[in-house]
């Protein structure tokens, strides 16, 4: 199996100060990690068209939100991306899906036709797009090819979404790449839902996530979640999401039926 595995630049923003870009692609490069997505706040976007010559990984998307106000920013970072085709966009104009995101999409979309870009929606938890529910919606509603969606398993469950196997089913002919973080409920967690931990941590069940994924033929990358309140050592915590994901991908290539359950408990 061996998929890409990839990182999100996030658990390298710490309390104390942000790690910079070399030692970021360094600690990836050294424990096996093929990539990393950018957040489209770094100071380093720039470089990103040297980050796989220099350091042999790949930027698989830049992360960037959309709200009232950041029209100018949002235009900009799609107007001059320079070394990734992907975005992965979260969109957050009031309290649910408004058309302010639609006019920014009908904004964006044909500078993707031009620059020939990719925008993968990103629901995200306590914003206005929260569910996959509402990124399939905006999809069927745009019918447009570069109009994606990236599926993340923290979001997913920390709004208990639910029903992984139905809302896999109706994201599958949108679904372009995956991230997943360790996880569990709980109002010390982020905006008071869902800690954000390495893999080898929480409730959530990714060994279930990616069996599902693998009955359906996904063979997109997976990317891995980090935050700041994950604490402790970045480099150690990305040790333990790799190994944590590599042998899941290992039990799952043995015994691929380990990964289908009977119900869902309650």
């Amino acid at each position: 199996m061996n998929r890409a595995l990839h990182h999100m630049d996030f658990i390298f923003q710490t309390a104390m100060g942000t790690y910079p870009l070399a030692a970021q692609c360094e600690m990836l490069a050294e424990l096996g990690y093929q990539g990393l997505t950018m957040s489209a706040w770094s100071q380093d976007l720039k470089s990103i068209p040297q980050v796989k010559s220099t350091w042999g990984l790949d930027v698989g998307a830049v992360y960037l939100i959309y709200r009232k106000g950041l029209e100018a920013f949002v235009t900009q970072v799609f107007e001059s991306l320079e070394g990734c085709t992907t975005i992965e966009l979260a969109l957050h104009s009031g309290d649910e899906v408004t058309n302010f995101d639609r006019r920014m999409l009908e904004r964006l979309l044909p500078i993707c036709e031009r620059r020939g870009l990719n925008i993968n929606l990103y629901p995200h938890a306590r914003y206005g797009m929260q569910t996959t529910s509402e990124a399939v919606a905006l999809c069927r509603e745009f019918n447009h090819p570069l109009l994606n969606i990236v599926f993340n398993g923290y979001h997913w469950y920390a709004t208990e979404e639910q029903a992984l196997e139905q809302r896999l089913d109706a994201m599958w002919p949108w679904l372009q790449h995956v991230n997943i973080a360790g996880t569990r409920r709980s109002p010390l967690g982020w905006g008071g839902l869902a800690t954000i931990e390495p893999l080898d941590e929480g409730e959530m069940d990714n060994f279930v996530l990616l069996g599902a994924l693998e009955r359906r033929g996904f063979t997109g990358r997976v990317g891995v979640l980090g935050w700041q309140s994950m604490g402790g050592d970045v480099y150690g915590n990305l040790r333990r999401s790799a190994t944590a994901f590599r042998s899941m991908e290992q039990r799952l290539a043995a015994h691929p039926e380990w990964a289908l359950l009977t119900e869902t408990p309650r």
